[in-house]
């Protein structure tokens, strides 16, 4: 089974539309901070100082997918629970899923790759393989 990790946040009156609903962009926002939360939780350091060791400057997003499947409005705590489904060479596919209490809210799909700074002016970035002591750590 993969190792999972859960992150925990109150649902902010800013985060709801005018019906007082959690708005579907929130979703996005937290899956992301899930994410780095994820790597977090294994050990892996941020992506600052992982940057002057190995060139990593993190983990961006090349394919997202969500589906609603409840409401959630302000002042709910939530729990988005997160693993990495699949590795790939240079990508891996990271789930969430949204819940409060025992009712899914939102499940969610991130594609992403490990990214080097290719040059700063213009500003390029490129995928490299997945380095492997992360994937390790967060198998």
């Amino acid at each position: 089974m993969a190792r999972r990790h859960i992150h925990r946040l109150r649902v902010a009156f800013v985060d709801c539309d005018p019906a007082q609903i959690v708005h579907f962009s929130n979703y996005f926002r937290w899956f992301d901070t899930a994410s780095r939360e994820f790597f977090t939780a294994c050990g892996v350091p941020s992506w600052r100082d992982t940057e002057p060791d190995s060139g990593i400057i993190g983990t961006p997003l090349v394919d997202a997918q969500a589906s609603f499947r409840a409401p959630a409005t302000y002042g709910e705590d939530i729990e988005i629970e997160s693993w990495v489904d699949s590795w790939g060479g240079k990508s891996f596919t990271m789930r969430h899923t949204a819940r409060r209490g025992d009712t899914v809210l939102a499940e969610g799909r991130e594609v992403r790759v490990f990214a080097l700074r290719e040059s700063v002016d213009p500003p390029k970035i490129r995928a490299v393989a997945v380095p492997a002591g992360i994937r390790a750590v967060c198998e």
